[in-house]
This record gives C-alpha cells, sequence and structure tokens, in this order.
C-alpha cells in the first residue's frame, strides 16, 4: 500500500506536470493569437486589393469601350473619305483635261505659279491641322500598397 509520502511525490509529480502543459498551453495560445492577428492582417489586404482589382478592371473597361467606339468611328471616317477622294481625284482629272484643252495659256500659267508655291512651301510650309482626337484618360485608382504593418509571410 502506498505511503503518504509517495501519494505526496506523486501528487507533487502530477501539479509539475500540469505546470508544464499550462505552461505549453499559454505558448500556443500565443502563437495561435499571433497567427490569427495576421491572418485577418492578410484577409483585409486581400479584400483591399481585389476592391482595387475591380477598380482597374472598371478602368480598363472604360479605356476599351473609348477605343472600340473610336475604331468604329474612324472606319466610318474612312469608309466615306476613301469614296469622296475617289470621286474628287476623277473630276479634277476630267476638269484639267478639260481646262487644258480649251485654256493652253492658262494651263502653262498655272504649272509655273504652281512650281513657285511648292518652292515657298518647301521655305515656308502651311500649318499642320489640329488633330481631331483629344485623349481623355479614365479614372484611375491609386497604388493600394503593402499591406499595413509590412509584410507578414514567415
Amino acid at each position: 500500500m502506498p505511503s503518504g509520502t509517495d501519494f505526496y511525490n506523486e501528487l507533487k509529480g502530477a501539479n509539475h506536470r500540469l505546470d508544464q502543459i499550462s505552461s505549453k498551453l499559454d505558448t500556443l495560445i500565443t502563437t495561435v493569437s499571433d497567427n490569427f492577428s495576421q491572418l485577418l492582417t492578410l484577409t483585409t489586404y486581400t479584400n483591399q486589393a481585389l476592391y482595387q482589382n475591380a477598380q482597374q478592371n472598371d478602368t480598363i473597361i472604360c479605356i476599351l469601350e473609348k477605343i472600340s467606339k473610336q475604331t468604329c468611328e474612324l472606319l466610318n471616317q474612312a469608309c466615306l473619305q476613301t469614296a469622296l477622294q475617289t470621286a474628287i481625284g476623277k473630276n479634277a482629272a476630267t476638269l484639267a483635261e478639260l481646262f487644258a484643252a480649251t485654256h493652253a495659256d492658262a494651263a502653262l500659267t498655272r504649272e509655273r505659279e504652281q512650281a513657285l508655291r511648292d518652292q515657298i512651301e518647301r521655305c515656308c510650309p502651311p500649318p499642320t491641322p489640329r488633330p481631331c482626337c483629344h485623349y481623355e484618360p479614365c479614372p484611375a485608382p491609386k497604388p493600394l500598397g503593402p499591406p499595413k504593418g509590412g509584410p507578414v509571410i514567415e
């Protein structure tokens, strides 16, 4: 039969083991708490990054819509201008032939004056036309940056 001392020693050993378990449990709680805090920080950053990505996608869609609209308008204008230029070219050639045939002296004068205009334009070219399109950038979100508190990946 165990004595009181044996019982006391066993109780003391159990108490020591409980203290060790309690110490390890405290360490575990601290580690879990720190990791949970890091997980919460990463989750918050992920949510911000997703929101940032959604804003960037809105900007991209806006730019693509502008490009699409302008491309369609350019194609329409190109088709129209090509048809008009073809007609103008044919009409101008016809008029030049008719005029040169009936007014040979005026045709020679015109050629001389055109040569003078060409010389003047080489020296002082006419102003270039202003562009039709004025680009307006779409609103873009500010860069998100790293998560608050710095990187937490270990």
